[in-house]
């Protein structure tokens, strides 16, 4: 190729290059996007205001590295927002509508903002993921509208004295994939939850004792048995005491296609993997803190 053709070449990929960020500074949203290593390789100029910047000339290290240091966000929500691209960057798999915990800015006098997230993986010619697309919606005045009608249409302010909160729930995690576990991991402890991890049924078995444990997270694939046969089992254990750990099935699966599996084994619900930190949260307040509160993806039987 001639130099004239291949400087032509080029100023024609990179107005290609511009015309894509100039669509996509038009759009409301916070866009950022990252290889398969979380290194940042590109945002739209939301991004860019959500740092508190005019510009960005360097585009080294990770986009978390970029909010550590020029956000007052605190470093657990920071890391939330890369536990949950490493899941999707892992599974493959999109997450799409995920309401994401508060965010408290400490730049701002701990002002909140909260989000909305969307997370597409991209893929290669051989189909392996290479990278991740996340779109963040800033839904902040549509919540604090939400709870300042949801204050209109309260009677009044008096609240029942809450429930004793078991502080730091001890929760069970039966699964053989290693990254599986380590990401999971990173969002229970995030709850502040004690974990411990079988990844074997035998191992999860000689873990459990009626009463030990808050909730089970169960792999219903293990390379090494069933995870509905450990579950039945655990059950057995509970035979004839006043405990019945809830359990819930995690599985590659559609969740609609195996719950009526999972309720015939005594399990009290199922997830399609990755586990979001959102569901993490929920399952900890409905299941655990028995709140009235829905999880988000959870199938069961008694749905119909």
């Amino acid at each position: 190729m001639s130099d004239q053709m291949s400087k032509e070449y080029f100023e024609e990929a990179l107005g290609i290059h511009q015309e894509y960020l100039d669509i996509l500074n038009c759009v409301p949203d916070i866009v950022y996007w990252v290889d398969k290593d979380c290194l940042l390789k590109g945002c739209n100029q939301n991004f860019i205001k959500l740092l508190g910047l005019k510009k960005i000339t360097d585009l080294k290290g990770t986009p978390y590295e970029q909010m550590a240091k020029h956000t007052g966000w605190p470093e657990k929500s920071i890391e939330a927002f890369k536990l949950d691209d490493m899941k999707v960057l892992f599974s493959g798999e999109r997450q799409w509508d995920i309401e994401e915990a508060p965010v408290f800015n400490f730049n701002k006098d701990k002002e909140v903002s909260y989000y909305r997230s969307r997370r597409v993986p991209l893929f290669d010619k051989d189909n392996k993921v290479c990278g991740l697309v996340v779109v963040l919606t800033d839904i902040t005045k549509y919540k604090k509208m939400e709870e300042q009608l949801q204050k209109m249409t309260t009677k009044d302010n008096i609240k029942p004295p809450p429930t004793k909160r078991i502080e730091e729930p001890k929760i069970l995690m039966v699964e053989d994939n290693f990254v599986a576990q380590k990401v999971e991991e990173a969002l229970l402890k995030e709850l502040q939850c004690q974990v411990d991890i079988a990844d074997t049924g035998d191992k999860a078995l000689n873990l459990f004792d009626p009463g030990k444990y808050d909730m089970i997270f169960m792999d219903i694939s293990l390379e090494d048995t069933s995870g509905y046969l450990v579950a039945k089992k655990i059950r057995q254990k509970e035979q004839n005491t006043n405990y019945h750990v809830p359990i819930i099935a995690l599985t590659s699966y559609q969740a609609d296609v195996v719950k009526y599996d999972v309720e015939d084994y005594f399990m009290d619900g199922v997830l399609t993997k990755p586990l979001t930190s959102e569901q993490a949260e929920q399952l900890i307040k409905h299941f655990v803190h028995k709140e009235d509160i829905m999880v988000s993806g959870l199938k069961s039987a008694r749905d119909n």
